[in-house]
């Protein structure tokens, strides 16, 4: 990811919740936000621990060309889309989400 911006989603899964969550991430969700304009790439971590509740972490990693383009995208009617389709989830996924300029990079 050589992208000079970063958009950061932490989220957490229910394991009563995760076939459905990661169904729609990979068959629609994703996709369709790495196409929005600005956006240049996506990367998801699974992360290895657990929450004490038994919930799978996870982090998507998008690059965008600039911070104006996730702001463009902020604005548009797409994150108010996603929150409707997110809306069957509600009570399986746990989101939390950062931004911010890369500042250091090595490779």
């Amino acid at each position: 990811m050589d992208s000079p911006y970063a958009y950061v989603v932490k989220f957490w899964i229910s394991p009563q919740g995760a076939d459905q969550i990661l169904h729609w991430l990979d068959s629609k969700h994703t996709a369709e936000v790495v196409a929005q304009p600005g956006f240049q790439s996506v990367r998801r971590v699974r992360l290895e621990e657990t929450s004490p509740d038994g919930w799978r972490p996870y982090m998507m990693i998008y690059g965008l060309e600039s911070r104006d383009a996730l702001m463009r995208y902020f604005e548009s009617d797409a994150p108010k889309r996603y929150a409707e389709e997110r809306k069957p989830f509600e009570q399986h996924l746990r989101t939390e989400r950062g931004w911010g300029p890369v500042d250091f990079k090595i490779g």
